[in-house]
């Protein structure tokens, strides 16, 4: 007849089994999330070069200047146009925005 030692040690080692495949099941899923993060780190990686390139090229001083030679027409600002604190009483503030007509106002209440 069969001892229950054996019983015992049979129980321990197929225990043992399932738990060594439950861990081994638990890591192959870390390892493809870590390869999956990897990935996407380096997709993340090439997309922030790709950036930084665009960047410099749309930042390109002469570049710039010349959209603004077509568009804009800035022109550098020269002294006199920054105010002084002393000055600044004499600049003419904004008038306040005209009242509502009562059907705006009236249909903002609702």
């Amino acid at each position: 007849m069969i001892r229950l030692s054996t019983i015992l040690w049979t129980l321990a080692v197929v225990i043992a089994g399932y738990a060594m495949f439950q861990v081994k099941f638990h890591v192959a899923k870390l390892d493809d999330e870590l390869t999956r993060l990897n990935h996407q780190i380096a997709v993340t990686r090439e997309e922030t070069r790709v950036l930084a390139a665009e960047w410099t090229l749309l930042d390109d001083p002469q570049r710039l200047d010349q959209l603004n030679g077509v568009s804009l027409k800035l022109q550098p600002v020269v002294p006199a146009q920054i105010v002084q604190p002393a000055q600044l009483n004499q600049i003419p503030m904004r008038s306040a925005p005209a009242a509502t007509p009562p059907q705006v106002a009236s249909a903002r209440a609702r």
